[in-house]
């Protein structure tokens, strides 16, 4: 019965640092996992209060519906994209907004490993404001604030987070939170413009509205995109009404001289779209285009245009001297922002520490206790924290961390700050790196420790460490050299299971006292 009350409460404890973690989204399905999050208020943080257009698209909702050719090229990008960088848009992100030159992924990003692929894109790896960071002239520049990955100009981004910080970005009663409001914010898609935007300043004056929205979202029938704008009177909104007719109308009389299969798709749908004016004078519209439209246009698409696009993206040098952002209203002020580019490896160590393996290990720890004999099994506390354990332990799965925030920084002191299997990255070999994240050294330190039993909780603290972070590396889908991508995970899991065992083996038994 002891037995099982612990069982479950490690059960639990489990479920929670893997909902914690992200993990649990990942393992459920796609129906029962969903992380869908319908407004996330420390996103809109980051943009301005006076934002006048915003941009959110629900990633986890996003169902494209390619054909087959296309779907396999895509999967085919996106796995090189996650080889590469370790991020796999399909389970590690989860919502993007943009708005004035300012972009925010929501989702889980492995700095260490997109940080090393932007420095051999030619960035520079650096710090903004407290995180990590990577700039590059005639570029959009990039940070990392957690679970929030920015993208923009390197003084948008310091902006960015220096509101975040202050809590002064978007809020609640802001005039395009509101007007996102009133069309709701479960679409796969949801953007608006208020009055005051560049996008409503354009056109006659007669036809701009104060504020206009749209949602998108995959339906079982196609695509459908819904729209509203407010204006000024009915009167005006009639004008509007009455200027959207003229240009379906004009367009259903071009398509109907075109014979390809794609025009008349997108012709039927224009006929079949509603548009309504109410006497407030909102216009109101929606339109549905089924699936075959979109495979009808993507089969014509050549990726060869897609290089000469993604180039005409690149952004104009930023001013060097910039204006300095005022120090938050309280206590000291911070220093004007002279952040100086960082080494690789400084950039590459976080100052937050990731508690996953940790975690992980303290629940291993305690499944090989319970594997142990009532008589044989010593205290969970009385293992933990033992110098000679706890040691290795924390070295495994944090690394020397004291030195993020007391010792030097760049060479040897930067790559001791990152766990003990790591530290491969101190041999320019290949081979290195599969050795370091293997089980070969908790093997190593178990065979010294049958031969000096006073390092067995050495071993055991290693092979715990170890074993905890490479469950933690088989979770997030991490890369090896020399090893093919199939079997990574394979890799991971294999030796954390072996490291565990090497773990179990070398735990001294409970002494007992002699009467």
């Amino acid at each position: 019965m002891k037995k099982l009350l612990v069982f479950v409460v490690l059960l639990a404890v489990g479920a929670a640092a893997a909902h914690h973690f992200g993990y649990l989204d990942r393992l459920l399905p796609s129906g029962l996992g969903a992380r869908f999050i319908p407004k996330d208020a420390k996103l809109l943080a980051y943009f301005s209060p006076d934002t006048r257009e915003l941009l959110v698209l629900q990633a986890t909702e996003l169902d494209l519906r390619l054909p087959e050719e296309s779907r396999r090229q895509l999967e085919q990008d996106w796995r090189e994209l996650q080889e590469k960088t370790g991020v796999d848009p399909r389970k590690d992100v989860d919502a993007f907004a943009a708005a004035d030159g300012l972009a925010v992924v929501r989702g889980r990003f492995d700095w260490a490993r997109l940080g090393a692929w932007l420095q051999s894109e030619g960035y520079t790896l650096t710090a903004l404001g407290g995180v990590p960071a990577a700039v590059k002239p005639r570029t959009v520049d990039v940070a990392l604030d957690g679970k929030y990955l920015l993208l923009g100009q390197r003084s948008e981004l310091e902006r960015a987070l220096a509101r975040k910080r202050q809590d002064k970005g978007l809020a609640e009663g802001s005039p395009i939170v509101r007007t996102l409001d009133e069309i709701g914010w479960k679409h796969t898609l949801v953007g608006g413009v208020v009055s005051g935007s560049r996008l409503s300043s354009q056109g006659p004056e007669a036809l701009k509205p104060q504020s206009a929205v749209a949602a998108f979202d995959s339906t079982p029938d196609g695509f459908e995109l819904r729209a509203a704008a407010d204006t000024r009177s009915k009167e005006e909104g009639e004008a509007i009404h009455a200027a959207l007719e003229l240009l379906r109308k004009t367009a259903l009389l071009e398509m109907s001289l075109s014979a390809k299969p794609e025009v008349r798709t997108l012709r039927e749908a224009l006929e079949r779209a509603r548009l309504e004016v109410d006497p407030q004078g909102r216009v109101s519209g929606s339109i549905r285009l089924p699936y075959a439209l979109a495979e009808q246009a993507t089969a014509n698409l050549s990726r060869d245009q897609l290089p000469a696009a993604l180039q005409s993206m690149e952004l104009p040098d930023e001013p060097a001297d910039t204006t300095p952002l005022a120090p938050p209203p309280a206590v000291t002020p911070e220093p004007p922002a002279k952040d100086t580019p960082a080494p690789a490896t400084a950039a590459a160590a976080s100052q937050r520490l990731d508690w996953k393996p940790p975690v992980f290990g303290l629940i291993l720890l305690v499944l090989s206790l319970l594997t142990m004999g009532a008589q044989a099994r010593p205290g969970l506390f009385n293992v933990l924290f033992h110098p000679l354990f706890l040691l290795p332990f924390l070295i495994s799965t944090l690394g020397v961390f004291v030195l993020r925030w007391t010792g030097p920084s760049g060479g040897a002191f930067e790559l001791l700050t990152l766990p003990l299997p790591e530290w491969h990255r101190f041999v320019s070999l290949p081979v290195a790196q599969p050795i370091g994240l293997s089980a070969a050294i908790p093997m190593l330190f178990a065979l010294l420790a049958g031969a000096v039993p006073p390092l067995k909780r050495f071993a055991a603290g290693l092979g715990v460490g170890f074993s905890s972070y490479l469950a933690a590396m088989a979770l997030a889908g991490g890369s090896l050299a020399l090893i093919p991508p199939a079997y990574t995970v394979i890799w991971f899991a294999g030796n954390a299971l072996a490291a565990l065992l090497l773990a179990r083996m070398t735990i001294p038994q409970r002494v007992a006292k002699k009467k």
